[in-house]
């Protein structure tokens, strides 16, 4: 296997992956290099512009590149130093990409995604991790004064719980997808289980609003929620990645499955609930674990009980210092 070379020269091109979760997974690792070669230009490859929207603003990249093309990429590299492909997914997401490009392992079993990265390029270049070194890095600048809650009439009382009710697919392949899959796909949880969430909880303080994220494709999940959940906030559609980032701090619950908007969720400072079915949180869940998230894990989807979600959630929200169970 090529090894990332300690002596890494003036200008390295890092190749991500599709997903917005992979692509965050990446940052740790990123902002790691950068810390120790500050004088090395990184730039950074997403192969599509929803999940290149991660690495906006950071300021450990110079540049933002996003192709999908093994011709276009492979000419690209010729002017740089060193590629390296930190998501070892790369090669399958893109046919045709140089075999002389620097690889990532493939992962192996409970360890976190971003850990395996970070580790990977830790080793190589024979630095050690530090606990700081341990977080996602996405940055919250925005151009605009205006807050995308400015629109919905948010009360000083209100506390807000956000919650994705998508996935990946969802994401890509809307409504087709979430209807032919939604009770088989090992990600989802139906949306009358948030529904009926979100009505629950309501019973317990009334000054609970729900806001929910999600692209234009998982728009008709939101409709449905907001048709059946009085005061819902619908934000599909109207974020950007740093748009969000910022927006965690005004949530004191967010609840989703395992998606991208987890992770982003994961890098800030909000109280968090992950659902997940047979997929492994320790490799994908929040990271680094912090003492305000709860993973609640079954083997199916559909072994999680409502009565456990309503505890973990009341339990995450007593820690906001707006929430108060009713008399």
């Amino acid at each position: 296997m090529i090894t990332i070379s300690e002596s890494i020269g003036s200008k390295v091109l890092l190749i991500t992956a599709s997903h917005t979760g992979n692509n965050i997974f990446c940052t740790p690792a990123i902002k790691f290099l950068k810390k120790h070669y500050p004088n090395t230009i990184f730039d950074v490859l997403a192969f599509n512009k929803l999940s290149a929207e991660v690495f906006k603003e950071n300021p450990s990249i110079n540049k933002l590149i996003v192709s999908n093309k093994s011709r276009v990429i492979n000419k690209l590299a010729r002017n740089y130093s060193q590629v390296i492909c930190l998501h070892n997914k790369a090669r399958e997401m893109i046919s045709g990409l140089n075999p002389n490009f620097i690889t990532a392992p493939d992962f192996i079993p409970n360890v976190h995604h971003a850990e395996q990265i970070l580790q990977y390029v830790a080793g190589s270049i024979n630095k050690e991790i530090t606990d700081e070194d341990r977080a996602y890095a996405i940055a919250g600048k925005t151009n605009s004064k205006h807050l995308v809650l400015d629109d919905f009439n948010v009360k000083s009382h209100d506390i807000l719980v956000c919650m994705h009710l998508g996935c990946g697919r969802t994401k890509t392949h809307g409504w087709k997808f979430f209807h032919s899959s939604a009770r088989t796909h090992k990600k989802l949880l139906p949306i009358k289980t948030y529904i009926d969430l979100a009505n629950e909880l309501v019973k317990f303080n009334s000054n609970i609003r729900f806001v929910i994220t999600g692209t234009k494709n998982e728009n008709f999940l939101a409709k449905e929620f907001v048709k059946n959940v009085p005061n819902a906030i619908d934000l599909t559609a109207k974020t950007s990645v740093s748009e969000l980032f910022n927006l965690m701090d005004k949530f004191s619950l967010f609840i989703s499955q395992d998606c991208g908007v987890m992770h982003i969720a994961s890098a800030s400072n909000v109280s968090l609930l992950g659902l997940f079915g047979p997929t492994n949180p320790i490799m994908t869940g929040p990271y680094p674990v912090k003492y305000n998230q709860k993973i609640i894990k079954e083997e199916s989807m559909s072994d999680i009980k409502m009565t456990e979600v309503v505890v973990a959630a009341l339990k995450l929200l007593n820690i906001s210092p707006k929430f108060e169970l009713l008399a």
